[in-house]
């Protein structure tokens, strides 16, 4: 064999071994970006009962709720939801101190001009052990235990994401963990005297897995990892326009006259706009009203089903509902200006109730924002943009 011929076999030796080993990494590459989705949702129940532990604490400061929600989103990571619970009330009188936990009483009226002159209970707040006896509770002000909650609230969700969240797995060096305690549910009463004040607050916290990598292998300490987590306060919500907007669309949208499939009962569909995620949408769906054991369904107007009947109808719609949802977020999401190319557009659905039915308990869409900007640009077409959007089903 001559030199030219050896040389040209080692060529191609050469490129058949560089091909093997490209094929190789796009293999490696595209098993990495692949998530096993069972096991991602049985790590979120595992972390969300660590959570609720750490945050069901013993010194009747505050509790949350075990409602804790949690997603997993492609190319952000997961956000953790935690509806807070009213805090500990008291009312103190000449007789000495009595919690009223877990729900306080209405605002106490201010006494009338000219009236009896009769004595009124003052309301503040408690820290108190768990048998709650009068020994044990101390009165602070409605400042201090604001103040204490929060600093409750940081602890408790810094020992999560620093010890346990690393327990999520599949998640990428770049995908954040964040725990975000909901508005709507975050009701601080400040009492003084006779007169409430509801005040509404807001708080996130989250660390990045490169972060927890790092602590895991030794390449930083736990108190240089406690530093990573970033907090967030928020106080009231901050309302944008376009998002309001889009809330109002989607609510017509969804009133029985106007839906062919399932609709929602109220005008009011609430949203979250969290900083580097994008907006998240809430809201659930029906579709029948029920009579002496016979249903109608509101959005057709066929009555006098039962519920066999009914259940098949409701079940044979759901994929309509789905096509003409996802329709409604590309055509209407484009509205959305203050969403940013790298965020995203959620809409997590509760559906309605259809017991036995192959149809999901709730679905999560979403969309990125560069998808709605290149559409309503006209660099995406609306078939593409459409198959942009993922479906997570679930049946819890």
């Amino acid at each position: 064999m001559s030199e030219c011929q050896k040389l040209k076999k080692m060529k191609k030796i050469t490129r058949i071994i560089y091909t093997l080993a490209f094929a190789m990494m796009v293999s490696v590459t595209a098993v990495s970006q692949g998530i096993d989705q069972e096991r991602m949702d049985r790590d979120l129940k595992i972390a969300e009962n660590i959570l609720s532990t750490l945050s069901n604490n013993d010194r009747n400061i505050f509790s949350l709720s075990r409602s804790i929600e949690s997603n997993y989103i492609p190319d952000y990571g997961v956000i953790f939801s935690l509806p807070q619970s009213t805090l500990v009330y008291t009312s103190r009188s000449e007789g000495g101190v009595t919690v009223v936990a877990p729900s306080p009483p209405r605002p106490p009226k201010a006494p009338r001009s000219g009236g009896s002159g009769s004595s009124t209970s003052s309301y503040s707040y408690v820290i108190a052990d768990s048998d709650d006896s009068d020994s044990n509770v101390k009165i602070i002000g409605a400042e201090e235990f604001t103040e204490k909650t929060k600093e409750l609230l940081e602890e408790n969700m810094t020992t999560f994401l620093v010890d346990y969240a690393d327990l999520i797995g599949q998640l990428k060096p770049t995908d954040r963990i964040l725990i975000n305690v909901k508005n709507s549910k975050n009701q601080v009463w400040v009492s003084s005297g006779n007169l409430s004040a509801k005040q509404s607050t807001g708080r996130t916290a989250e660390i990045l897995k490169s972060d927890l990598i790092a602590y895991k292998q030794g390449k930083s300490s736990r108190e240089e990892t406690i530093k990573k987590v970033k907090f967030s306060d928020r106080k009231g919500e901050t309302k944008e326009r376009d998002l309001e907007l889009f809330s109002s669309i989607f609510s017509r949208l969804y009133e029985s006259d106007m839906s062919s499939t399932y609709y929602a009962s109220s005008r009011n569909i609430n949203y979250e706009r969290l900083e580097n995620l994008g907006a998240i949408f809430s809201m659930r769906v029906y579709s029948s009203s029920e009579d002496n054991g016979r249903h109608t369904i509101r959005t057709t107007g066929e009555s006098g089903l039962t519920r066999e009947q009914r259940n098949e109808k409701v079940n044979a719609m759901y994929p309509a509902f789905e096509k003409e949802f996802k329709e409604n977020m590309i055509d209407y999401g484009r509205t959305i200006k203050s969403i940013k190319p790298s965020e995203m557009l959620m809409f997590k659905v509760r559906l309605t109730e259809c017991k036995g039915c192959d149809m999901p308990r709730s679905i999560e869409l979403t969309v990125k924002g560069s998808t709605l900007s290149g559409f309503d640009s006209g660099k995406i077409s609306r078939d593409n943009a459409l198959k942009e959007i993922t479906v997570k089903k679930t049946d819890n």
